[in-house]
C-alpha cells in the first residue's frame, strides 16, 4: 500500500519531468540551415507548423502549437517571408512568426483591359495560378460572394496601381480589386444612375464601350452623348469594340463580314446594350457615361489620327466615312508591319 501511494505520489512530478525533456529535445535546432519561408494569409498554426516540419525547420508540429497556445500566439502570426535558420530553436521560430514580414508588389492594371489579359498580368507580377483566375472570374457563384449581379467579373476588375501583399491568394486580389470598384461607383455616382434609370451594370457596360472607343479624356461625354441619344432613339448602338469583344482572337481590323459575326455582344445585331461589359472601364469613362455631353450626334468616326468626327446624320456620317477611309487603311497597314500581323 506504502508502494502504491510512493508511486502515485511521483506520479505527476515524472509527468512533469518527462514532458520537459520532451520539450528540450524537440525545442533543439534542427541544424539544417538558412531557409526563407512564405507563410500565407489566413493559414492556421496547425498548416505553419506541418509546412515548417516539412521544410525541416521544427522538430514537432506539436510542440510548436502548443507554444503558440501557451504564449497566446495564434492569432499574432504574421503573412509573408520570414527568414528562418535551422540553428533555431522552435520557441525563436514562433517569435519569428510574430513578426510583420508582410512584403508587397505593386501592379498597375490599365483601364480597358479585358479580364483575360487582366488574368495574364496578375499571374506574372504576383506569381498567381492564372487559370484559378479565370475559373474565379468567370464563376457567377464567386461573383455572388461579392455582391457582383453578373456572370462574371468583366467591368468590375477596377483599373489601378494596387500595392498586393506577395503572399495574396487569387481570392483575396479579386476582392481587393471588386471592392476598389464598388468605393469609386459612390453615392453620387449611384445616384446618377438612379436619375437616368440605369444600372450599375448597364453604366459600366456603357463605359466600357466607351473605353473601347477611345483614349482621349476630351471626347468620352461626347461619346457618352451619342449611345445615349441612340438608346433613346430605339437606334442600335453600331459599336466596333463590341464586335472586336465578340469575335474570337486578338483584336485586329474588322471586316464587312464581321459585322454580322453572331453574338449577343455584337451591337451590330442586338438592340440595345450587350449583356455586360466588354473590358475593365476607368473612372473617366464611367463619369462619360453617367455625365454625357449636352449634344444631339447620333454618329461619330474614327480619323486614324486618334481622335474622331462627330456627326448629326447618315448622310453626314458616310461623308465623313469617306474622307477618313484612307487615313484609317494607312494606320492598319503600319501597324502589321510594326506587329507582323
Amino acid at each position: 500500500m506504502k508502494r502504491f501511494l510512493f508511486i502515485f505520489s511521483i506520479a505527476p512530478i515524472v509527468g512533469v519531468l518527462v514532458a520537459c525533456t520532451g520539450i528540450f529535445i524537440f525545442n533543439q535546432p534542427t541544424g539544417v540551415g538558412k531557409k526563407e519561408v512564405e507563410i500565407r494569409h489566413g493559414a492556421t498554426v496547425k498548416q505553419i507548423s506541418q509546412q515548417l516540419y516539412q521544410k525541416r525547420l521544427i522538430r514537432s508540429p506539436r510542440l510548436l502549437q502548443i507554444l503558440a497556445q501557451l504564449n497566446g500566439s495564434s492569432r499574432r502570426l504574421k503573412a509573408g517571408i520570414h527568414p528562418l535558420d535551422g540553428q533555431m530553436t522552435t520557441w525563436e521560430v514562433l517569435l519569428e512568426l510574430e513578426r510583420s514580414r508582410d512584403v508587397t508588389q505593386n501592379v498597375t492594371i490599365l483601364e480597358g483591359l479585358e479580364k483575360t489579359k487582366i488574368a495574364a498580368i496578375l499571374s506574372e507580377e504576383m506569381n498567381l495560378d492564372q487559370k484559378k483566375l479565370l475559373l474565379l472570374m468567370n464563376s457567377a457563384a464567386f461573383c455572388k460572394t461579392l455582391s457582383v449581379q453578373a456572370k462574371d467579373l468583366e467591368g468590375y476588375l477596377f483599373p489601378e496601381t494596387y500595392n498586393f501583399p506577395i503572399t495574396a491568394s487569387e481570392q483575396q486580389v479579386l476582392h481587393r480589386m471588386v471592392e476598389h470598384c464598388r468605393a469609386v461607383f459612390d453615392e453620387r455616382l449611384q445616384s446618377r444612375a438612379r436619375e437616368l434609370e440605369m444600372s450599375i451594370h448597364e453604366v459600366i457596360t456603357l463605359a466600357s464601350i466607351i473605353e473601347g472607343e477611345t483614349s482621349w479624356d476630351s471626347e468620352r461625354d461626347t461619346i457618352a452623348a451619342v449611345y445615349h441619344n441612340r438608346l433613346k432613339k430605339g437606334m442600335r448602338l453600331q459599336a466596333d469594340p463590341t464586335v472586336q469583344y465578340a469575335l474570337p482572337g486578338e483584336p485586329r481590323r474588322l471586316f464587312y463580314k464581321d459585322y454580322s459575326y453572331d453574338s449577343p455582344y455584337n451591337t451590330y445585331r442586338q438592340a440595345g446594350l450587350p449583356p455586360g461589359p466588354i473590358n475593365n472601364p476607368g473612372r473617366a469613362s464611367i463619369e462619360a457615361a453617367l455625365f454625357p455631353a449636352d449634344v444631339n450626334y447620333l454618329y461619330f468616326v474614327a480619323t486614324g489620327k486618334g481622335g474622331h468626327i462627330f456627326t448629326h446624320s447618315l448622310q453626314e456620317h458616310q461623308a465623313a466615312k469617306k474622307r477618313t477611309a484612307s487615313v484609317r487603311k494607312n494606320t492598319w497597314q503600319k501597324k502589321k508591319q510594326v506587329t507582323g500581323d
